[in-house]
């Protein structure tokens, strides 16, 4: 296989300004980011892809001192030039090979006496072994697939970022797949911003690895010894761009060499991811990351994701730095690899959604929330209508999530109402919005019940009606005074 360097050959996919979506090298990313509108890619590759543009731009570039907006201008001014003369220095940019006998991008020499594994296990969407997937069923190990060094780069850096425990005897794991932990950032209106917005500060940094520090880049470090060992683990930059297992790829792109052996990351509490959020849990003086959950849509957890103020859930520290420079109307992206949190990969998630910046405000996150806990209100009422109904006929499986998920889909068409709300300046058009939002949440809730509970038949109708009298508000129950 012909040689492969992720400075200068394109691996990573990207969608122009133009609406174009092709694929360019790493030094073209920088050169081009104010053209370049976006990644174009996967979740899992996206952060792992905005990871690798963090390390280098916060290697080159010194974090600022404080969250001033003009030291965020400086950095934004003098970003590309000084990557790019990092990345021109030799002893730097020989670790960017893919291939090849002298170091290669996140891989460390290992025996190849053994039999390799196949390359399709770099790519979770894929088939391997007997396991197919559902737009794949080529899974025949014996005979293994070469794929293109482009996707390989983009594929190993994902794997080295995200992958669960992979192999026998080795309890390692991606740093960014903890806890199915849901990573967010800032959308710019370009690469460029989108790269800013997601860099820290020095007291961030802090935050984020107490024990480290900003720290220096893997490529930098000799990690065979106990002090490199500790800042490719413990620091930021070492973080930023892992190898949480020691590989070997073949040259003919058809598999890879593995050992049990290689880094190990520390996971939350000890470090902090930047991207990840820190919610309380309920009725225990302990926070935990925010999950991802196939079943639960991420919108309904934007007053966890933008609580900045102290004492509370925790933004990710990529928000808490920038959000006071952003626009008054922001996009944010959030995205999640789905695991069993064990070993085997289920899905992914994202979504992206323009946000008032009020929202990271206390009086606009409370708003939200209050409005989520009406919706969750709806909810309860919901599951109490379907199980009451079905109960009636011996269902031991009613529709429940059939019907919550209904609900949920429809309330979020209208999730504006409640966005407007948070963003108004005014005080009667702000509880006009909620009213709304209210009426709409309650709306959905019964549509939700009509659409999983018939009522055709007299017994049907019974049911129906009887169980409809679990959307009528509780009655008070008198007080002592008012029997006496």
């Amino acid at each position: 296989m012909s040689q492969f360097n992720l400075l200068t050959d394109a691996w990573i996919p990207v969608r122009w300004l133009d609406g174009r979506s092709t694929r360019v090298s790493l030094k073209e990313a920088f050169l081009q980011s104010e053209a370049i509108e976006d990644l174009d890619c996967s979740p899992p590759e996206r952060v792992s892809l905005m990871r690798l543009l963090v390390c280098l731009t916060q290697r080159a570039n010194p974090p600022p001192e404080d969250e001033s907006e003009a030291d965020w201008e400086a950095l934004r001014e003098s970003l590309v030039g000084n990557v790019l003369a990092y990345l021109e220095q030799p002893e730097i940019s020989r670790h960017f090979e893919l291939f090849g006998p002298g170091p290669r991008f996140l891989q460390r020499k290992v025996a190849t006496s053994k039999e390799s594994v196949p390359a399709s296990k770099l790519f979770p969407a894929l088939a391997s072994g007997n396991n197919a997937t559902l737009f794949d069923q080529a899974g025949d190990d014996a005979n293994a697939r070469a794929f293109a060094p482009a996707d390989l780069a983009l594929a190993l850096l994902s794997f080295q970022n995200f992958y669960p425990l992979y192999g026998a005897g080795y309890k390692g794991k991606g740093p960014c797949v903890d806890s199915n932990m849901v990573h967010t950032y800032f959308v710019g209106k370009d690469l460029l911003e989108a790269i800013v917005l997601a860099c820290l500060d020095l007291d961030s940094i802090q935050i984020a690895c107490p024990q480290g520090g900003l720290g220096q880049p893997l490529w930098e470090l000799d990690d065979k010894t106990a002090a490199g060992k500790a800042l490719a683990t413990q620091s930021y930059l070492g973080r930023l761009v892992p190898r949480h297992r020691n590989l070997w790829l073949k040259d003919d792109g058809t598999g890879f060499w593995l050992e049990k052996d290689s880094l190990q990351y520390p996971a939350y509490e000890e470090i902090r991811e930047p991207s990840a959020t820190v919610v309380p849990v309920p009725k225990k003086a302990e926070r935990r990351l925010l999950s991802a959950r196939l079943e639960r849509a991420l919108w309904r957890d934007l007053h966890e994701i933008t609580v900045v103020q102290a004492g509370q859930s925790h933004a990710p520290l990529t928000l808490q730095v920038h959000w006071e420079h952003v626009l008054k109307r922001t996009q944010l992206w959030t995205g999640a690899l789905v695991t069993d949190l064990k070993a085997k990969i289920i899905n992914t998630v994202e979504s992206t959604r323009t946000v008032p910046r009020a929202l990271f405000t206390p009086e606009g996150n409370t708003l939200y929330q209050k409005g989520m806990e009406e919706a969750e209100a709806c909810s309860k009422k919901l599951w109490a209508a379907v199980k009451n109904y079905w109960e009636t006929f011996k269902n031991d499986s009613p529709p429940i999530a059939q019907a919550q998920s209904y609900y949920w889909t429809a309330l979020e068409g209208h999730l504006q109402l409640l966005l407007d709300a948070v963003a108004s300046e005014d005080k009667a058009d702000t509880e006009r919005l909620r009213s709304e939002w209210r009426a709409v949440a309650y709306t959905q809730a019964r549509a939700a019940f009509q659409r999983t509970c018939p009522a055709k038949t007299p017994r049907q109708m019974k049911a129906h009606m009887e169980s409809l009298n679990r959307f009528r508000p509780a009655k008070k129950q008198p007080s002592k005074k008012d029997a006496a």
